[in-house]
Formats: C-alpha cells, sequence, structure tokens
C-alpha cells in the first residue's frame, strides 16, 4: 500500500458551498496498491466540519465508460451521485438529470455508473474508509466541471444531528434529490 495523494483543505476550497470556510484539515488522504484483485484505492476521509459541510471528496465524473465499485469499510457517509444531462447529444454541464443521496454503513457497497458524478461525504464522527476499484486513473477533465462548478449539485449540511442537501446555486433546474440505501439504490436508465 502506498500514499497516492493527500487533500487538504486549500485544495478542497474550489468546490466547497463557503470557499472561506475553515475547518478538518487535510479533508481526505487516497492510497493505493491496496489488493492485485478486487480493491485499488483505500481513502479516509476525515470526520468533523469544514463550515457548515461535511468534509468530502473533491468529486469527479469518468471520462471512460467503466463502472466503478466503492465498498464501506468504516464510518458513515453520504454518496453523492448526480446523472449527466445531455441536450441535442451535448453534455450541459450546469445542469442534472437525477441527484440520488445514497447513506452508507459499514459494509454497503455501491456500483457507480459511468454517467454519474459522484463525492463521498463523511457524515459520521469518525474516520471514513472506503475502498474503490478504479485503476484507470483520473484526467484533469474528470474535475474540471465540478470544479468550474464550485462542486457537486448538492452540499452536505448537518441539521438536527442529520444530513440536510443544500441546493448549490450555480446548477439550473436541480431535481429533487432522492435519498436512498443501496438495496434501495436504483439507477435511471
Amino acid at each position: 500500500m502506498r500514499l497516492n495523494s493527500i487533500r487538504e483543505l486549500s485544495g478542497l476550497k474550489p468546490v466547497l458551498m463557503d470557499p472561506q470556510a475553515t475547518g478538518v484539515d487535510p479533508a481526505y488522504w487516497v492510497f493505493g496498491e491496496i489488493t492485485p484483485d478486487k480493491w485499488a484505492n483505500l481513502t479516509v476521509t476525515a470526520p468533523g466540519k469544514i463550515g457548515d459541510e461535511y468534509p468530502k471528496t473533491f468529486g469527479h465524473y469518468h471520462s471512460t465508460q467503466v463502472n466503478e465499485t466503492y465498498h464501506l469499510i468504516s464510518g458513515h457517509a453520504v454518496l453523492i451521485l448526480q446523472k449527466k444531462h445531455y441536450e441535442n447529444g451535448s453534455w450541459t454541464p450546469e445542469m442534472v438529470d437525477e441527484v440520488l443521496l445514497v447513506k452508507l454503513g459499514p459494509g454497503d457497497e455501491v456500483v457507480i455508473h459511468p454517467q454519474y458524478g459522484h463525492a463521498l461525504v463523511n457524515t459520521g464522527a469518525e474516520p471514513l474508509l472506503t475502498y474503490d476499484d478504479w485503476r484507470a486513473g483520473h484526467l484533469p477533465s474528470d474535475y474540471e466541471q465540478i470544479e468550474k462548478l464550485q462542486g457537486l449539485a448538492y452540499y452536505i449540511t448537518e441539521v438536527n444531528g442529520q444530513p440536510q442537501a443544500v441546493p448549490n446555486p450555480r446548477y439550473k433546474n436541480l431535481p429533487i434529490p432522492i435519498w436512498s440505501t443501496p438495496p434501495e439504490l436504483s439507477f435511471e436508465e
């Protein structure tokens, strides 16, 4: 196992609801070469807050048509999934067709379809440990539109001890997010 990257707070600010917010630093670490078979990476996301938001991964899309699987080892999370919107055959990044907010606990596993941008949010009081099977690497373009729009379509904050979705005003015609858990998860075709 080797340390691939550390996302310090300064590197996460472009996708925060409040880019001036302070809080946990670093926000997360990604380790590679986990197993030779299924799991490629281990992401450890810090607990706590960054301003009003829970700590999260930067978020990205995939430039390939390959599924990715996340397996939560420990902690509690919300996985934000947002489906790309196409008009006349062109992707319109500031619009999404569907937003799924998937509550995850230890042992949960989710297969992410390639048309969905995604990020993990640590909503628990302990470090969030998650395996993934993504071996294809990432291009700068995987992150570009999310950074340009200052994050995914919704930010996850806390209200009365529970995760709450706050719309990102940079997106147009946002659908109401669908909260689910892995057994209930259903991707729109």
